[in-house]
């Protein structure tokens, strides 16, 4: 009796032996992965570690994946700029004001792609679908950006990115995935468009909803050619912008100073290679922070997204 289930246990595949050939697979691809992490990690660990390390050691290019010795003169001169924090705060205010308009945005646009049974419904799918080939340039987008009065406003930055043909496509595939019947229960019951869309729709669609809003965040956060053509006030800048400010200065003191070989003028060219790296750290902690909170919803979010198409 021990041996029979024994048999059916090792059929059912709970103690069947893994071979010579699977063991060398799985060896093989533990070494590739571990290699294409090692050549993700680097950059990031170079770049980090010549943010701080000192400015001998970072002339003479001997810093590799940890600082050599301890020089935060990048990071002092990034945070005492008194237009960092407003600019910081201006970008947190575009990317959560952007993110939350753009899903409401594309749920409403995504949903009669994905349930509505009217007429012109492939002339709607088309025109949206026309705006991922075609566009009318960065001036037909400037001009109009000024005669709606949005210059130099965030706005202009919010609404320009509001909707996506890519994201509203992404968002569509997940809908269809989730049961009509689901759906059709619920116009049985009386429930309107909207009501099935706000409260049935969108609290099954959390995976695909927070992967679009990272992609969301992101862009509004790493933008830097909206803001530049579209913000003149200092005050509305966004971290981009006086970020970049900040490597452009520090790379000008290379080429303002003489060439003695004086001490000065070694900490002053090793500090625009510091801030071009910290600049980066600096721009890239946020990101790396909010990321963990909505991995899990990337992942499934991606795959269960392109179920249909």
């Amino acid at each position: 009796m021990a041996q029979t289930t024994m048999k059916k246990r090792r059929r059912n595949g709970e103690f069947i032996r893994r071979s010579t050939g699977d063991k060398i697979a799985d060896a093989i691809l533990n070494v590739v992965m571990f290699l294409m992490l090692c050549f993700i990690l680097y950059p990031l660990l170079n770049m980090f570690s010549i943010s701080l390390s000192n400015e001998y050691a970072v002339l003479r290019a001997d810093v590799t994946f940890y600082p050599i010795g301890f020089n935060p003169q990048a990071y002092d001169l990034i945070f005492k700029n008194q237009d960092l924090w407003r600019s910081f705060g201006n970008s947190i205010f575009i990317a959560g004001v952007g993110c939350v308009l753009s899903l409401v945005g594309l749920c409403i646009a995504a949903y009669p792609l994905a349930y509505g049974n009217f007429y012109g419904k492939r002339a709607y799918s088309l025109f949206i679908l026309f705006t991922m080939w075609f566009n009318g340039g960065i001036i037909p987008q400037f001009l109009t950006i000024r005669e709606l009065g949005l210059y130099n406003t965030h706005w202009a930055l919010i609404l320009n990115m509001l909707l996506s043909a890519y994201n509203i496509v992404i968002v569509r595939s997940y809908f269809q995935s989730i049961p009509t019947s689901i759906v059709e229960s619920a116009r049985i019951d009386g429930a309107n468009d909207f009501l099935i869309l706000f409260k049935l729709i969108i609290p099954l669609s959390k995976p695909v909803l927070a992967t679009v809003a990272m992609w969301i965040i992101v862009g509004h956060w790493n933008d830097y050619l909206n803001p530049l053509m579209f913000l003149s006030d200092r005050e509305n800048y966004t971290l981009q912008m006086i970020l970049k400010e900040l490597v452009l200065n520090a790379e000008s003191s290379i080429h303002n100073i003489s060439m003695t070989g004086s001490k000065q003028t070694s900490g002053a060219v090793a500090l625009g290679q510091q801030t071009r790296n910290a600049v980066l750290v600096v721009a890239m902690v946020p990101m790396l922070i909010v990321f963990p909170f909505v991995q899990r919803y990337f992942i499934s979010g991606v795959m269960l997204g392109s179920v249909k198409g």
